[in-house]
């Protein structure tokens, strides 16, 4: 009867176990071993400038808001792991087709720099800006892997090479594309064009 008892409950715990692996928050996927750069958003980190009605920390997470774009000066790399857990909350204007969220990557200047886009409607995109003129490197896109609907948090990493960079969508490789590190290494930042979430921020060295 002990053993029985025993074996029910640890096959209670490993249901348990497995109905939050299902239905509990994205994690990013980076080696937390070989972190060059990290942030729990507990405060507002002076490596992100300065906090201001768009961009500021919230109950453990960066919010973005109103199309603003903010980098952080502490994650220059050419090559590395980067994870984000990100959450569109609110569309702009009430629309969710003009409201992506962004992960800003390889961000020289204003001018130039490589963006991710996603939207809550289950599509992505990858845009290349350069001297200020926008060009799309991976065309929209829709994709299962991707939880849609306002409210959903999923999970993205991007592996950085110096010419090119792989995107995971809550741990699956999506696509591989070609792209041009600058030579001194970019910095990584987000963007949010209604009101987004971003926590779980990882930089790791990259290891294959």
């Amino acid at each position: 009867m002990r053993l029985r008892s025993r074996v029910a409950v640890l096959t209670a715990a490993l249901v348990a176990l497995s109905f939050l692996a299902f239905t509990g928050p994205a994690l990013a996927q980076c080696d937390p071993d070989n972190v060059i750069f990290e942030d729990d958003f507990e405060f507002f980190d002076a490596s992100w400038g300065t906090p201001s009605d768009t961009v500021y920390v919230e109950d453990g997470a960066l919010i973005i808001k109103e199309g603003w774009g903010q980098v952080n000066f502490s994650t220059r790399v050419d090559e590395a792991d980067v994870c984000i857990d990100i959450t569109i909350v609110e569309p702009d204007q009430g629309d969710v087709d003009i409201s992506p969220a962004s992960i800003i990557f390889w961000w020289q200047d204003w001018d130039n720099y490589y963006e991710m886009l996603y939207w809550a409607t289950g599509g992505y995109a990858v845009d290349r800006i350069r001297k200020g003129k926008a060009t799309r490197v991976v065309e929209y896109r829709e994709t299962d892997a991707l939880k849609q609907g306002l409210g959903q948090t999923n999970s993205f990493q991007l592996r950085l090479r110096p010419k090119d960079a792989t995107l995971f969508i809550n741990g699956d490789e999506q696509v591989r594309f070609k792209g041009q590190a600058p030579k001194e290494g970019g910095v990584i930042g987000f963007r949010s064009w209604g009101l987004s979430k971003f926590d779980n921020f990882f930089v790791s060295e990259l290891i294959e």
